[in-house]
């Protein structure tokens, strides 16, 4: 998986909306809960309003923003682990500038409180490098010239939307302009998936799973070598039965790519460890059980 973006996403959209509204509006009174904003300027990196999202929103209403990531990203990414989000605002001159997240968390997440469809400034877009920017030269067409749009892909902010994408991808966000508002500024909750890990639900327990996950890990590292230089991993769920035998695979998500031209690419690679998962047998258990794994 590159990029994926979810709309609707979170029942709970108005009421964050709401609660940052009260926050920045133009009120001349002192409320200390104001100041809570870092100005995080990196000369030629980034410029935007930064925040943890507990010092803004209600506990309770974070929380469940939070459980809400963590059930997606136990469907659609094999973890459930996830950072707590910062807040972030962008007015006029703020942004990112390409950059990647490789020790911050496999996956990274952006999630919209920008009143998109209604905006008053230009920019504000997340932005990702394009394929034919990261292999540029495997790509090349003499013929042709390209520019930004060609390179860069541009996500829109939209209300209520979560992008989430390879952290390894170099990604930033397009300088806005045109307000000095931050009720109408580009307003993201943000933050990352940690890196999946073995899981097991019923009655077959981790531990004793353990040893067989171990025997796959080390077939896979001598198979896996034949489809030549690979990055990434791929996250299986495994159902397996009550005599061991796995009667179910499927591929959860993987971010594999190949860094070599003229080699296998990663769907032939895919097919192979998933013919390995099925041919694994665990021990023996009282039920059904669902094992998570990553390979």
């Amino acid at each position: 998986m590159r990029v994926v973006t979810t709309p609707s996403f979170f029942a709970g959209a108005d009421e964050l909306r709401d609660q940052f509204t009260g926050l920045v509006g133009p009120i001349r009174s002192i409320d200390e809960n104001r100041f809570v904003w870092d100005y995080w300027h990196v000369p030629d990196q980034y410029t935007y309003f930064r925040t943890l999202a507990l010092n803004v929103f209600r506990p309770s209403l974070i929380g469940a923003f939070v459980g809400a990531l963590t059930s997606w990203g136990l469907a659609h990414l094999g973890t459930g682990q996830v950072t707590s989000p910062w807040l972030s605002f962008y007015v006029d001159g703020c942004r990112q500038e390409l950059h990647t997240d490789v020790v911050q968390g496999m996956w990274s997440y952006v999630y919209s409180l920008t009143e998109w469809d209604d905006r008053h400034f230009s920019g504000g877009e997340t932005l990702l490098g394009g394929s034919r920017l990261l292999d540029y030269w495997g790509s090349y067409d003499p013929t042709k010239s390209r520019e930004s749009r060609h390179l860069i892909e541009r996500i829109p902010a939209h209300f209520n939307q979560l992008c989430v994408f390879d952290s390894r991808l170099p990604h930033g966000v397009a300088t806005v302009e045109g307000t000095r508002d931050p009720l109408q500024a580009r307003v993201v909750l943000h933050g990352w998936f940690h890196d999946p890990l073995a899981t097991s639900v019923g009655p077959l327990s981790l531990e004793a799973a353990a040893p067989t996950l171990a025997t796959v890990r080390a077939r896979w590292q001598e198979e896996k070598e034949r489809f030549g230089p690979l990055i990434g991993q791929a996250t299986w769920r495994l159902t397996v039965d009550q005599d061991g035998k796995v009667r179910v695979v499927e591929l959860v998500v993987d971010n594999l790519i190949t860094t070599e031209t003229g080699t296998s690419g990663p769907s032939e690679t895919l097919t192979a460890c998933e013919s390995l998962l099925r041919r694994t047998t665990f021990p023996k258990s009282e039920g059904t059980s669902i094992l998570l794994f990553p390979l």
